[in-house]
């Protein structure tokens, strides 16, 4: 079984954030339209880069071989059948995995008090899949698998 992990299609992209937003809103248990008006902090695990004139959101790869995975001193990152898990309630904060991403898709953020690593997660605790894949409106972006995404890349070529 080959990881699964979020795709973006940089030509359809149009930068609008609308996918940070709503992993952020995912993550902090409340709707899309109510992280508009809250007061909390709110953190994304996945943000929008710009690069050459394109936009694309910037998230975990769920690698197949996670450097992140082989790194954690206390074993907090695991490979669980295609995904990349992060247990964050047990994370210390030390910021290896952060270092070591090849995609700089890991950040530290201050949770109850705390730094913690986090990344994103395929909104595991959402039975409707990403929430960032529900709320883009050009769809640019999608859930895809290492042979899917190789398919797309050999049909660019």
């Amino acid at each position: 079984m080959r990881h699964r992990f979020i795709v973006a299609d940089s030509r359809k992209c149009i930068g609008c954030l609308s996918c940070e937003l709503a992993c952020a809103a995912a993550n902090a248990g409340i709707s899309f339209e109510e992280a508009y008006t809250t007061k909390r902090p709110l953190f994304s695990r996945n943000r929008v880069v710009k690069i050459e004139g394109k936009t694309a959101p910037l998230q975990c790869m769920h690698c197949e071989d996670a450097p992140c995975v082989s790194v954690c001193p206390h074993g907090v990152i695991e490979t669980t059948g295609d995904t990349v898990r992060l247990n964050e309630e047990a994370c210390v904060g030390c910021g290896t995995c952060v270092l070591v991403c090849p995609y700089g898709a890991l950040a530290l953020n201050p949770q109850k008090g705390r730094l913690i690593a986090q990344k994103c997660n395929l909104c595991f605790h959402l039975s409707t899949g990403p929430s960032c894949v529900q709320v883009c409106t050009t769809d640019a972006i999608r859930v895809a698998d290492y042979d899917t995404f190789e398919t797309l890349q050999a049909d660019k070529g």
